[in-house]
């Protein structure tokens, strides 16, 4: 597998931070009810960063065979080392950033008079030393601290994954030993941790844990030699639909039925976590099924078949002029605007409510009124992620290269 980037996988990261952006909208529920939460792109998120991680760190390692554990840990320490950096550089300045944001307009809400939850400059204070002390995702899943730094919670899934994830590749050095720990893992965290876990499951990194290990997964089986050879085609997919092989022939006809089968697919992880959340439609189920196990199962191989189509690189994931176009420039600010829209959300909703009487009248709660709002809460979000993309991200993403490439050059002359 090719380490360089993939344009189809930041087709599916702007997907994944498109649906969370929606999820935490204002009066999203106003356009239909079984779009109540597509919370679902998190677990999107999930397994297309286990795959791309895991795949860029399984590609930096030296030669492992016949040594042993000792002398693979050090064989791999610059290796290790550098992840470690680049993870840091990567993740930490964009989220001090918005995290001081976060702070900042709390405080001005606060002096502005308002008293609704995000104007209180002490939590949002408490919750940054949560997130920079590692115990975010379980503090909030615990109810020690508030939600103003709500989004927060998945990175630090993320990187309470990455402490381990590198060790167990590194010990587990043949491709086989990798295969059987990581499913092991993700057997782990089914079977034992989630059973055993009392109330939210939802936030805690040794419940979240599988769907990251699923990416890894899906790494190591396109590493395989065949697995691009034996890749799915779409005359393959539909080898037993009977649909006469002159059609398939057709180089648009594969286009459009690749991209109708990945909106299918798409579609479905945005639904099924209103389908799976029957109480808000019936009234007859327990409230929690949306976020039990089962559900966050069928979220998870919904993206882990979409995050695979998109690895094969032949063109699945809406390969449109236009829209692919769009799709890879919002893939490629997906963290930006992930932490961006937060912000928005949090100072939009306050301002809204205290400010609705002197609203025009096609601005309040009605559907068009909204619809120009959402645009609005859009286009600030993307403003603002492409700013902090430009001026923090990106050149922190450089820096932690130009760290940690002459370290690995270094490592490897002495090899």
């Amino acid at each position: 597998m090719s380490a360089s980037r993939n344009p189809e996988i930041e087709r599916l990261r702007a997907f994944a931070v498109l649906l969370v952006v929606y999820a935490h909208a204002p009066f999203s529920q106003l356009f239909s009810p079984f779009l109540y939460s597509t919370f679902s792109g998190v677990d999107l998120f999930f397994v297309i960063s286990g795959f791309v991680v895991s795949g860029s760190f399984i590609h930096s390692l030296p030669p492992l065979g016949g040594l042993a554990i000792e002398r693979r840990l050090i064989a791999c320490r610059a290796p290790v080392v550098s992840f470690y950096l680049r993870r840091l550089f990567r993740i930490v300045p964009s989220a001090s950033f918005y995290a001081v944001l976060c702070l900042i307009a709390s405080m001005l809400l606060k002096d502005d008079g308002s008293v609704a939850g995000f104007a209180h400059p002490q939590d949002v204070a408490r919750e940054i030393v949560a997130v920079f002390g590692g115990v975010y995702n379980y503090a909030l899943a615990a109810g020690a601290v508030t939600q103003n730094l709500a989004p927060y919670w998945s990175l630090s899934v993320e990187e309470h994954f990455y402490l381990i994830a590198p060790i167990l590749l590194v010990v587990a050095a043949s491709q086989r030993s990798r295969v059987l720990a990581v499913c092991a893992c993700i057997v782990v965290v089914l079977v034992v941790f989630r059973p055993m876990t009392a109330g939210n499951i939802i936030n805690v990194s040794h419940t979240r844990f599988d769907a990251l290990f699923y990416g890894v997964l899906l790494t190591l089986f396109m590493q395989r030699p065949s697995a691009n050879a034996r890749g799915a085609s779409v005359r393959s997919i539909l080898a037993g639909a009977r649909i006469p092989a002159f059609i398939l022939r057709s180089a648009g006809v594969r286009g459009v039925i690749k991209t109708v089968l990945v909106a299918m697919l798409c579609a479905a992880l945005a639904l099924l976590p209103g389908v799976t959340n029957t109480a808000l439609l019936d009234g007859r189920a327990g409230p929690n099924f949306d976020t039990s196990s089962f559900a966050l199962m069928s979220y998870e191989l919904v993206s882990v078949v979409l995050v695979w189509l998109a690895a094969l690189r032949r063109g699945w994931i809406f390969d449109i002029p236009l829209v692919r176009t769009a799709l890879e420039y919002v893939g490629s600010r997906s963290y930006a605007i992930y932490l961006a829209h937060w912000v928005i959300v949090q100072c939009y909703q306050d301002l809204f409510f205290r400010y609705y009487e002197v609203l025009p009248d096609p601005l309040k709660l009605t559907r068009i009124g909204y619809g120009v709002q959402f645009a609005v809460y859009l286009a600030a979000t993307l403003l603002l992620a492409e700013m902090s993309y430009r001026l923090i991200e990106k050149p922190f993403i450089g820096a932690g290269h130009r760290v940690t490439d002459p370290m690995q050059k270094l490592e490897a002359a002495r090899a």
